[in-house]
């Protein structure tokens, strides 16, 4: 601002003042169903930060069926200003369903899910959902059910979730005289808290906390097999970085994990092994694990392409139990491959890369996919071979009208060990509903 001065000297003297928030306020036709002080970090009397403003509409669009934008006014005082919010929310809760055919042939291999989720439940633009899947097969040799549920809810830069699951499964194995049913169960809980340390306009910076519980369980015929009990508590802590470069998105990560015995954690039965031992393995493992990625759009001949690349890499210095190591050869690590038989070691790396065309057809996408994966560190010398390369070629996009969205692909092992038994070609498939 300009002060009252003298002019005839020569001289112009300007005052900075910083730019204050006066208030964050609602439109009068907004979904006013929202507590605006947690999910934006700006408050009155803040410095106005235009951070804060779009970690909070950030915040208040989290959820669906919510849509926000923002306005800045003057304020009533010199340099202060009123930020004005405009949020839409069109209903409380959205749905969801799928099927897919991601499950083994030994438990159920076409699987089906449905999921019901609260948005903005407590006006704090917090979301919990529930899920349920189950394979397809309803036959009492095989089965697979799993249930879990979520809570999420942010505050400013910070945000807090929760996901619990429930797994079982069931398979039958021929016996000698009878068949012999195995059951498997299985339950986790994740508690995490994350932070936003630091964005602006082409970059974001997180960090997380979490705390991880699980306990499996194994039976035959009813009877547990208690050598297989496992209870297990771990630590994480992880920081991701996204980098907006023109049109390309990059992302890098690294987490470092550590068991412990918090909660009733049980010792990993391979501990009572001689440390020496080949199959000695603890749960107190230290894990890190390394990853990035970028997305890279571009057009060839007037048409829009994308090239996608994704690395995943392992390391430990502990020798790990099976829950932890490093595992390859499934649509999710090296694809080409039916999941039916993988590689695990306590080290590994994947490098997936994946070329996609925009079709004629909107939202329609053609991709190839070619993927390499390697393990190392303990036990990699006792699989068949450390490495496997696959690929893809797949059909994915959008049914607007119907809400439905689908991915189909075929892929084809490159290079396999020898004795590695795989299908010649994997047929992949996912078609989800959301309402």
């Amino acid at each position: 601002m300009v002060p009252e001065q003298d002019l005839s000297t020569g001289v112009l003297q300007l005052v900075v003042m910083p730019g204050k928030v006066q208030k964050v306020i609602f439109t009068d036709d907004s979904s006013q169903y929202s507590t605006l002080y947690t999910a934006m970090p700006a408050h009155s009397g803040n410095l106005l930060d235009l951070r804060d403003i779009e970690q909070g509409l950030e915040n208040l669009q989290r959820l669906p069926t919510v849509q926000a934008s923002m306005e800045m006014i003057p304020g009533d005082g010199p340099g202060e200003t009123q930020i004005v919010i405009n949020r839409q929310q069109s209903r409380y809760w959205h749905a969801g369903a799928w099927v897919d055919n991601t499950g083994s042939k030994s438990t159920g291999k076409n699987q089906a899910g449905v999921m019901l989720a609260l948005d903005n439940p407590t006006s704090l633009s917090d979301l919990f959902y529930l899920t349920a899947t189950r394979d397809l097969s309803f036959s009492s040799d095989k089965d697979t059910t799993n249930y879990s549920a979520h809570y999420s809810v942010p505050f400013g830069y910070w945000q807090f979730a929760t996901t619990a699951s429930d797994y079982e499964y069931t398979q039958t194995i021929a016996g000698a005289n009878s068949d012999i049913e195995y059951r498997g169960k299985s339950k986790s809980l994740n508690l995490q808290l994350s932070n936003v340390l630091y964005r602006d306009a082409t970059a974001k910076t997180t960090a997380t906390y979490d705390l991880n519980l699980r306990e499996t369980r194994n039976f035959v015929q009813n009877t547990e097999i208690e050598n297989q009990k496992r209870r297990t508590t771990a630590w994480k802590l992880g920081l991701n970085h996204r980098q907006y470069v023109g049109q390309s998105t990059i992302n890098v990560g690294a987490s470092y994990q550590h068991g412990t015995r918090w909660f009733g954690a049980m010792p990993a039965f391979e501990e009572f092994r001689r440390k020496d031992s080949q199959d000695y393995a603890t749960a107190l493992a230290i894990v890190m694990q390394f990853n990035a990625s970028a997305s890279i759009p571009f057009t060839v001949a007037e048409q829009s392409l994308r090239f996608d690349t994704q690395y995943s890499r392992q390391i430990s210095d502990r020798p790990l139990t099976p829950q932890d190591q490093f595992s390859i050869g499934n649509r999710w690590t090296v694809r080409g491959f039916d999941g039916e038989r993988t590689l695990s070691a306590d080290e590994g790396w994947t490098l997936r890369n994946t070329l996609s065309w925009s079709l004629p057809i909107p939202a329609q996408e053609l991709y190839v996919g070619a993927d390499y994966g390697k393990i190392s560190g303990r036990w990699a010398n006792q699989n068949l071979g450390t490495h496997l390369a696959g690929g893809a070629i797949g059909l994915r996009g959008a049914i607007t009208p119907a809400n439905l969205s689908y991915d189909l692909s075929i892929g084809t092992p490159f290079s396999k060990p020898d004795g590695f038994r795989t299908d010649p070609a994997t047929f992949a498939f996912s078609v989800n509903w959301n309402y």
